[in-house]
């Protein structure tokens, strides 16, 4: 009896197995990343655009890994099958080509998730134009790209797209990253809160940056020069590199919904402590859910309007004036909360009034009137 063919082999020649380790160990990655965001999200009703963007993301991402399985069942990480020209050597180019397609695609949602998840914490108008430039510049990234790998190419050259241009895919790719990052940092700039706190939010989003260097890697082995004797082991290693770079990023993208993040910026969860330049803060207003949710600040002084002010000269002094007192409150800079919201999360609004209606001056005009009279 013969002995079965072992799913995947590590050699020279043949680099199946460290496709199907890494790939499986990447998915894995990708899977428990999303349940743990399901779980995060579901149970509070916090599930938005960020979170479908993102498991759009993963649902590409496993028909990408499952597309890479297939790949090496029919021959993938095989000198012998990936150089020939036969039936299954076109299969495996076939698929190798739309397997680039559907990175690029993966790359572009993992981004958007972080793009919305940055609309998601906050309203204003310069941090949303900065947010919206970005997502744009993603979306023209990977338009293209797509027209970079396609125009001039096909499956049959899968495994001979000029470097070039692979090459200014993977340069801008790196730019993007890096300015979610820096929209991270200039999201927080504006926040009440210390510096190891804006640093722990800048670092939460800056863990994508270590995608980096599985791109560069890919990049490295997808050079004509490297490996030039043994082309079957540097497209193993490129594929191995996609892999990572894709499961690490859906990861990243997750990693910032986590509670040890999520509580810095979140006060309660889903709000953020934003300022607006230069204007009085009267409440932290957040964007939570599908309300607006304001935790009040403790009050530092109060300027009392209309102290029983007298009818203007001229006015009808028979006619009852309205004389009453408003107290009106400014926040102050401490950070202790309002002891009378008690860390609510509603919209809590104190305005006491006092009227007072007087008619004396009328009366005491009439009777004076009515005196002068009867002495006439």
């Amino acid at each position: 009896m013969e002995p079965e063919k072992p799913l995947g082999v590590i050699s020279p020649d043949n680099q199946s197995g460290l496709i199907l380790i890494l790939t499986a160990l990447s998915l894995s990655f990708v899977v428990v990343s999303f349940i743990i965001r399901l779980y995060i999200r579901v149970p509070q009703r916090l599930w938005k655009w960020d979170d479908n963007t993102l498991t759009a993301a993963t649902v590409l991402s496993c028909i990408q890994t499952s597309l890479v399985f297939y790949e090496v069942h029919i021959g993938l990480g095989d000198r012998k099958v990936v150089e020939s020209n036969d039936e299954v050597g076109n299969r495996v180019k076939k698929y190798y080509y739309a397997n680039d397609f559907l990175y690029l695609a993966v790359l572009v949602f993992s981004k958007a998730a972080v793009g919305c998840l940055f609309l998601r914490l906050t309203r204003q108008r310069a941090h949303i134009r900065a947010i919206w430039a970005i997502l744009g510049s993603c979306a023209a990234w990977f338009v293209l790209s797509i027209l970079l790998i396609s125009i001039g190419s096909s499956w049959t050259r899968a495994y001979s797209l000029p470097f070039g241009r692979w090459l200014a895919v993977g340069i801008t790719d790196a730019l993007t990253e890096l300015f979610l990052v820096l929209m991270a940092a200039f999201l927080v700039h504006g926040l009440r809160m210390s510096r190891v706190q804006k640093g722990t939010v800048v670092f939460a989003f800056g863990l994508r940056l270590l995608a980096i260097p599985a791109l560069a890697i890919r990049l490295y082995y997808l050079n004509p020069t490297t490996l030039s004797d043994n082309r079957s082991l540097a497209r193993s290693l490129v594929v191995v590199c996609t892999q990572i770079q894709l499961g690490y990023g859906i990861m990243a993208a997750s990693v910032t919904v986590l509670k040890p993040f999520m509580v810095v910026y979140e006060k309660p969860t889903g709000s953020s402590n934003y300022t607006a330049g230069r204007s009085k803060q009267y409440g932290v207003g957040t964007n939570n859910s599908e309300h607006l949710s304001f935790k009040m600040k403790s009050l530092a002084r109060s300027t009392e309007v209309g102290d029983n002010k007298r009818p203007a000269a001229g006015a009808d002094p028979t006619q009852p004036y309205n004389s009453y007192n408003v107290t009106a409150a400014a926040a102050g800079h401490e950070k202790d909360d309002s002891i009378h919201s008690q860390d609510s999360r509603r919209l809590i609004i104190e305005r006491k009034t006092d009227w007072s209606v007087r008619y004396e001056e009328a009366e005491s005009h009439k009777s004076n009137v009515s005196e002068a009279g009867g002495s006439v």
